[in-house]
């Protein structure tokens, strides 16, 4: 705290009026040390005044009587000027200017008779202190009055107004008594750790002494002279207070338009209720020069209550007689409780608060009061807390209110902006963040790993039968599973790796930490071992596992992405696996390459431009060896990957949607050939290839009726293969597309049998003409009995159902005679020929007889269809 400048004696730390009002702060040894310096002080300077003060010579210029000067000195210690800047203030008493007078015009008797009681009227019924504060303060009066004296007395001039060297000896006797007053203020402030700057009081201290000494001897010498000059000297003096008042008052009301625009722009720049609040309480006990400020709120959000002190320590917890202090202010309106109060309730206020002096307004947030602010203890010892302080206080209080509104509303803006950030990063179901959140946080973990050259483990987990769960419990039941298996996940996984929901039963986590392809495999399976017990839904153990999909950066990516991607063909892998739950990514088993996305773009420009070819398989009857039909195989040539293999491309336009146009496409021009071949003379049948995604679509049949039509082939002509796995897939659905095509009068032959699950179950309900069997089983039946046995069932079993049987993957001589005594119907292979051109069909019948020549084991020409894959794809 800054230190008060003024030339009053009487003021001491910790009592009314001091710089420190904090008596309860005051330790007990400095006080008593204070107490006995003061009954020292007092003893000694009684001892000198009765023991000299009647040797001592009266004044020159007549006798002053002792009420007059107490009185005047009482009115002196009234009228104090001081001028404040801030936390600093300057006072200007008055109370040299009574000395000096006496010590020329009373007895020294008088002297002291009528400071000590003018300044004892003043402590006890205007400032009200304490006997033992009354009898300390009086005691340092009359040190400094016998001060005075004796240096008075002591020096030449015989007290002769006249002469210039009484004015010095007046001078040097009121510093000196100045002197000592000032000396007992720094010793007992040093006493109650106050810090004091002895040499910035002493020359504040003497500047005033002089002013003062100055003024009252020029008095002097104008009443000596003339004392007629009393009145004109009294009217001057009035004139002078006036104008001070009227000057200080302006000088204040333009001092607190600057202070409230400062706080206003102070306090408004302040976010959220407590550090608004914290900042208010600083300006509000800088601006108004006090000691300590408080503010308690009841109302318009959570309770606050904050004290600060006069270090800038802000105290949550100190007790504030709150009930109180807001009676006191149910008007609306600030009250000031000074150090001269006399209400008891107030008073007993004051002491609750600890404080000598305060100001209380009521803090007022939507038009209701909700709470108090206080400022306590005036900083000046010269002054204290008057109406103007309380209406700027006011002022002050209703722009804290606002400002405390407009806080409050910015913390709940804050608070709603951090739930929606929150909501919008995070799953609402388990807590867990989001896909959003997930690649922020994996993104900038691939930024460290790239800076420090390490690896990240991505991997991404999908449950496996939880749809059963949806299924037979419900959504409700599915929700809390979720809950369940993100609490297992987090009570799981190391505090490095960081864990999302990405949507349905789809997780993801990245590791934070150095990866490698074994640590990823054991992170896969102690999460697989956390799902071998049950998860507890409303009583319900219920059984799940789960899937797990690994890629690594940066082998298997650069950027989130990538990774995510990449992680996920690997999830469909282990999702795909029968014994391994658990993959990393495979780039042979991606299906989603770089080349095959290109490859997806260029297969519907390849269709829509006619670019696909198709090559002809020969099939011939095993009784007789006689080509009665051809199988249409589709090829692509590509511009860039050169002949792209139907395994490749096939399952490309399944995925893609392509399958529709890609069939459409493969039909028109096989049958379109069919014709031409027939307008040549030629009595050929074709076999086509339908996929899954055909069986799904029921206007199919309808399609193919319009081709049909529009060429004139006869539908008998037209064998239409499907896989048992594409029938399987949604028997009902499939069924009555099938029907549909078997109406129109078109065979129907089941591809690849045997390879299938439940086949035999729906065989005798298929529309289906034949049976091929799978090329797998042919290749091995001249060498492997159990491969025979199993040939030579498939064949009873089909003749029995009157099916005719074609057995596909012939490449051998051998082959074609163990077949033959099967009794198998029809046969096809590389045996009898690959796959043909359609120009080269024509000459290479030709060479064997037109259609009836039998077969003889050669091979006939490939020309640009060379691509050995599976003849139905």
């Amino acid at each position: 705290m800054d230190d008060d400048n003024t030339s009053k004696a009487m003021v001491v730390p910790g009592m009314p009026g001091a710089t420190s009002p904090r008596a309860d702060a005051l330790g007990r040894a400095a006080l008593v040390r204070t107490m006995a310096l003061a009954a020292g002080l007092g003893g000694a300077s009684a001892v000198v005044a009765f023991t000299h003060l009647r040797a001592m010579a009266g004044p020159a210029g007549g006798r002053v009587p002792w009420w007059v000067l107490a009185g005047c000195f009482g009115l002196a210690e009234v009228l104090v000027f001081h001028i404040e800047m801030r936390r600093e203030a300057v006072s200007f008493s008055l109370s040299e200017v009574p000395l000096t007078l006496a010590l020329f015009f009373a007895s020294p008797l008088g002297l002291v008779v009528g400071r000590l009681v003018g300044e004892a009227v003043l402590l006890a019924v205007y400032e009200r202190q304490q006997v033992r504060k009354i009898l300390t303060n009086l005691a340092v009066f009359l040190a400094e009055c016998t001060t005075a004296l004796t240096v008075f007395h002591a020096l030449p001039g015989n007290h002769d107004l006249a002469r210039p060297i009484s004015w010095a000896a007046a001078a040097a006797a009121v510093v000196a008594a100045d002197a000592v007053g000032l000396a007992v203020v720094i010793i007992v402030m040093r006493w109650h750790g106050a810090p004091v700057e002895p040499a910035r009081m002493a020359m504040t201290n003497l500047v005033t002494a002089v002013s003062n000494i100055g003024l009252a001897v020029l008095a002097a010498v104008l009443l000596h002279t003339n004392p007629s000059a009393a009145a004109l000297l009294l009217l001057l003096t009035a004139i002078f207070v006036v104008a001070y008042r009227g000057y200080s008052a302006l000088s204040r009301r333009y001092s607190n338009l600057q202070l409230l625009y400062e706080f206003t722009r102070l306090v408004s720049g302040s976010k959220g209720p407590e550090i608004m609040l914290a900042s208010m309480l600083k300006e509000t006990r800088r601006l108004l020069r006090a000691d300590a400020a408080a503010i308690v709120t009841v109302g318009g959000g959570d309770p606050i209550s904050l004290w600060l002190g006069p270090d800038d320590d802000i105290a949550r917890q100190r007790p504030l007689p709150i009930e109180g202090l807001a009676r006191l202010v149910a008007a609306g309106h600030a009250v000031v409780i000074d150090r001269h109060e006399r209400d008891d309730d107030r008073r007993a206020l004051l002491e609750a608060l600890g404080a000598t002096d305060c100001i209380i307004a009521p803090l007022v947030e939507a038009s209701q009061a909700i709470g108090v602010l206080v400022v306590a203890d005036r900083e000046t010892a010269v002054s204290t807390f008057d109406a103007d302080d309380a209406r700027i206080f006011e002022t002050l209080a209703n722009h804290a209110g606002m400002a405390l509104e407009n806080g409050r509303l910015i913390d709940r803006l804050h608070e709603q902006a951090r739930q929606r950030e929150h909501e919008a990063l995070h799953d609402g179901l388990t807590e867990l963040p989001n896909r959003a959140h997930f690649l922020a946080r994996l993104g900038a973990a691939v930024i460290t790993a790239r800076t420090g050259s390490t690896k990240v483990g991505v991997a991404l987990l999908d449950l496996d039968h939880f749809k059963e769960v949806n299924d037979t419990l419900g959504h409700h039941h599915g929700d809390l599973l979720l809950r369940e298996v993100a609490i297992r996940l987090r009570s799981t996984l190391p505090p490095s790796v960081a864990l999302a929901r990405l949507g349905g039963d789809e997780f993801a986590l990245f590791t934070e930490e150095e990866a490698s392809p074994g640590e990823l495999t054991e992170l896969g399976h102690r999460i697989q071992n956390s799902f071998m017990h049950p998860f507890w839904v409303d009583g319900l153990g219920l059984e799940v596992g789960v899937s797990i999909g690994f890629a690594l950066y940066p082998d298997h990516g650069v950027d989130p992405a990538m990774l995510m991607q990449r992680a996920d063909v690997a999830m469909y892998d282990a999702k795909a696996s029968s014994t391994n739950r658990i993959e990393i990514y495979d780039p042979a088993r991606d299906v989603n390459s770089p080349r095959r996305l290109a490859l997806a773009t260029d297969l519907r420009a390849a269709i829509e431009a006619r670019d696909l070819t198709l090559c002809y398989q020969p099939k011939a009857r095993m009784r007789d060896g006689v080509i009665h039909s051809v199988e249409a195989l589709v090829r692509w040539r590509h511009p860039l990957y050169g002949n792209v293999p139907p395994d490749d491309f096939v399952p490309l336009a399944e995925r893609t949607g392509l399958i529709h146009p890609f069939t459409d496409f493969i039909v028109e021009h096989g049958v379109q050939q069919l014709r031409s071949w027939t307008d040549s003379g030629l009595d050929l049948g074709m076999s086509l290839n339908l996929s899954m995604r055909n069986l799904l679509d029921a206007s199919l049949p309808a399609r193919i009726e319009g081709i049909l039509a529009v060429t004139g082939i006869a539908p008998a002509k037209i064998t239409f293969e499907v896989t048992e796995t594409s029938v399987m897939a949604e028997p009902d659905k499939t069924l009555r597309v099938l029907h549909g095509l078997a109406d129109l009068g078109v065979r129907l032959s089941i591809d690849d049998f045997g390879t299938g699950h439940s086949s035999l179950a729906y065989l005798q309900r298929l529309p289906v003409h034949e049976v091929k069997i799978d090329k797998s089983f042919v290749f091995a039946i001249a060498a492997d009995r159990s491969a025979r046995a199993i040939v030579q069932s498939i064949i009873h079993l089909a003749h029995n159902l009157e099916l005719v049987v074609v057995a596909e993957g012939i490449e051998d001589e051998a082959t074609w005679n163990a077949l033959q005594r099967l009794d198998c119907d029809d046969a096809q292979g590389y045996y009898l020929s690959r796959p043909i051109p359609a120009a080269d069909i024509i000459e290479w019948l030709t060479a064997r007889g037109l259609g009836g020549h039998r077969v003889d084991g050669g091979l006939g020409r490939t020309g640009d269809c060379t691509a050995r894959t599976t003849p139905t794809r």
